[in-house]
């Protein structure tokens, strides 16, 4: 009977702490409503617990910082990168601009440098390798039997005689230059109008023209051009311009230079002529 009057005393006084706690909740509600107590408390407090939130916020925000730093100077850096890879491309493709330039002058040169007659039987070809040395003044140009090349074929640059075709295969060509040691033409003097033999010399920057004789009419700077007599090249090319005129009372015949008009040195396109 004790056990069941304590029990029951521990129920009421359980029910009246609930009701106490209810009442004292209600009391900071009606309170709060009408006076914004706790909006107070909220406010002041606020400032003391912000410099805590800050510090304790302060290693996340410092690594989200960083983090954004190393990605924006890595995105920096690639991008530096690629800009710097496309003006190296780009110059390399501008550095083409004046060799494209000076290519497509040469070819309209080159195209220049025929006559009508050859209008229609022109082929124009690509030097694919130089051999100039003291006993074979030689070239190999891109085109053969394919092309119908022939031996003995007359071939020219821009500014005059080249050569002939001397050896034939499919797709390539020897070209023997009229500055090749065992190579002759019969040319012309512009000027007089008189037919000189012309001879290669083993070297590319000189002919010679021989066997005229102590007092004959030729000056330094006279022009010389194929006569087409000589069943080799046609009429009317530019083969070179005198240079030098040495004469010698013990030779029967003047010693004379000759400058060719070809770029035997520089050529990369030339023409073929039928």
């Amino acid at each position: 009977m004790v056990n069941n009057d304590l029990h029951f005393k521990d129920n009421n006084i359980t029910i009246l702490k609930l009701l106490l706690y209810f009442l004292i909740s209600l009391f900071f509600l009606v309170v709060d409503k009408n006076l914004e107590f706790s909006n107070k408390i909220r406010i002041n407090s606020s400032h003391i617990i912000k410099p805590i939130y800050l510090a304790a916020s302060f290693p996340s925000n410092l690594y989200s910082s960083s983090l954004k730093y190393f990605n924006s100077k890595n995105n920096l850096i690639e991008e530096n990168k690629t800009l710097k890879n496309k003006i190296f491309i780009q110059s390399g493709i501008i550095q083409k601009i004046p060799s494209l330039k000076q290519e497509n002058k040469r070819l309209k040169k080159l195209l220049g440098a025929s006559n009508s007659e050859y209008s229609s039987k022109i082929l124009i070809a690509t030097l694919i390798k130089v051999n100039l040395n003291p006993f074979s003044n030689k070239v190999i140009i891109n085109k053969g039997k394919n092309e119908n090349l022939y031996i003995g074929q007359s071939v020219i640059d821009s500014e005059g005689i080249l050569g002939q075709v001397s050896e034939i295969n499919y797709d390539f060509s020897v070209v023997t230059l009229i500055s090749d040691a065992s190579h002759a033409l019969l040319g012309v003097n512009t000027r007089t109008n008189k037919r000189i033999f012309i001879s290669g010399t083993g070297d590319n920057r000189k002919l010679k023209a021989k066997y005229i004789s102590l007092n004959e009419d030729i000056l330094a700077g006279d022009i010389l051009i194929t006569s087409g007599l000589d069943n080799v090249f046609p009429e009317g090319h530019l083969v070179g311009e005198v240079s030098k005129i040495h004469r010698n009372i013990n030779d029967d015949f003047l010693d004379i230079t000759v400058i060719p008009s070809s770029s035997m040195s520089s050529n990369r396109e030339v023409m073929l002529l039928w």
